[in-house]
């Protein structure tokens, strides 16, 4: 017999208003279950081991400043209004 969880997608769709066909509930009543097999995995890692800093470095860019297209932009649009464009009014 199977320890999975049973994962009820409709209501899992609804909780989320999520509109789902019957091919996609039942996908995610087969998969969700190992997803949340998985997670269960992850929370079990342990994470209490001190991580040695120096060898952490900043693997991001640098910020830089670039030009902005926004005004170029704004500059061929019919109709504008300070630094937004004007459209016609949705209802």
């Amino acid at each position: 017999m199977s320890d999975k969880k049973i994962i009820d997608a409709k209501k899992y769709s609804e909780l989320s208003k999520i509109e789902l066909s019957d091919q996609e509930m039942n996908i995610l009543n087969e998969q969700f279950p190992d997803i949340l097999e998985y997670f269960d995995l992850l929370s079990q890692v342990d994470t209490s081991e001190n991580i040695d800093d120096e060898r952490i470095s900043n693997i991001f860019r640098e910020d830089t400043i670039d030009d902005s297209i926004a005004d170029s932009i704004l500059d061929v649009v019919p109709e504008k209004k300070d630094r937004f464009v004007k459209g016609p009014r949705m209802m």
